[in-house]
């Protein structure tokens, strides 16, 4: 089964695909790192109040693929971001227990999982980003009224 399912995987991956893919595992080091360099930045410098910032454990290392806060009013700060010329994404919008896969759990209530989703914003991290793009970032979002 694993050399099947190993073929069929392969089997997807034209010569572009491939030739892109071993550039940028050539780089996964380095670009792990910016990712961790800006949430650090993140971290340390957004400052708002009313925006909740991730928690990492010690002895955590996270690549950073998304960089999610948590605002109560998040369509306003999302506007606000917006505005300020500042893309982000909600990239989970329907909590699980109300997607049509789990239909017999429509009608169930988990508070604090709709909550969240209600609440979460993924703010832009990427390794091409500029130091003055993440300033840019966090100075808007610490503006944010």
């Amino acid at each position: 089964f694993r050399r099947v399912l190993f073929r069929s995987v392969i089997s997807r991956l034209d010569e572009l695909q491939a030739a892109l893919l071993r550039v940028k595992l050539a780089r996964i080091d380095a670009d792990n790192q910016r990712r961790r360099d800006i949430a650090d930045r993140y971290l340390r410098e957004i400052k708002h109040p009313r925006i909740t910032l991730p928690v990492v454990g010690e002895k955590n290392e996270p690549v950073w693929h998304v960089f999610v806060v948590r605002a109560s009013a998040r369509d306003a700060l999302q506007a606000h971001l917006k505005a300020a010329g500042i893309d982000t994404l909600i990239h989970y919008p329907i909590p699980p227990h109300q997607q049509q896969a789990y239909r017999e759990w429509n009608q169930l209530s988990f508070p604090i999982t709709e909550a969240i989703h209600r609440e979460v914003l993924s703010l832009p991290i990427s390794p091409a980003m500029s130091d003055a793009e993440a300033a840019a970032v966090i100075a808007a979002c610490n503006r944010w009224q």
